[in-house]
């Protein structure tokens, strides 16, 4: 899906993984979110009827499941316990969004970036990343060059781990506290 497009369906990720992301005039990304299964995408025009409001691209290969506006309306009409469950989903995205604008805001490179690395390890095992800097950079809103520099430091510090298109954390407690912004003049 583009952004602009019209919102006649929304779709739920079965399999894979997707995208969210904002492109500028000039080509550069931010991206808003990865979903996997059970995600919703494409909710916000199909409720409100208006165009796309992002691009969602594809991460991995994977399955999605179509439901058309006319179809959704109906399920939401009949089924008031849906309704209420929609509205939570909206409202947990809705929250999730507000919180990156503030960290765009308020926070600095090194906390969004180590804020940003935790949550995607989530609770994996091992606690890595497999993605690029600059794909880690559209999420933060920072250019790759300069995650690579807050990387190196955090790899120097012993924090992290870099290999190519991995990155693997080693001190999650000292990384909370670099999102926590308490050692922001060391990265």
């Amino acid at each position: 899906m583009r952004a602009g497009d019209p919102g006649l369906f929304m779709m739920i990720v079965s399999a894979g993984e997707v995208r969210v992301q904002l492109t500028g005039d000039t080509g550069q990304r931010q991206i808003l979110a990865t979903l996997g299964p059970g995600a919703v995408i494409g909710e916000i025009a199909l409720f409100d009827g208006q165009s796309r409001t992002a691009d969602v691209v594809a991460a991995t290969n994977g399955q999605l499941g179509v439901i058309e506006r006319a179809a959704a309306l109906r399920l939401l009409e009949q089924d008031p316990r849906l309704a209420l469950a929609v509205i939570t989903a909206l409202c947990r995205r809705l929250r999730d969004t507000v919180g990156q604008l503030e960290a765009l805001a308020f926070q600095d490179v090194g906390a969004r970036l180590a804020a940003c690395l935790l949550r995607l390890a989530g609770g994996g095992t091992p606690r890595r990343l497999d993605m690029t800097q600059e794909q880690v950079g559209q999420m933060i809103g920072a250019s790759r060059e300069i995650v690579n520099k807050r990387l190196r430091a955090l790899a120097a510090a012993g924090i992290v781990r870099l290999t190519p298109g991995r990155i693997e954390l080693l001190d999650e407690v000292l990384l909370a506290k670099v999102a926590e912004g308490s050692k922001r003049s060391l990265f």
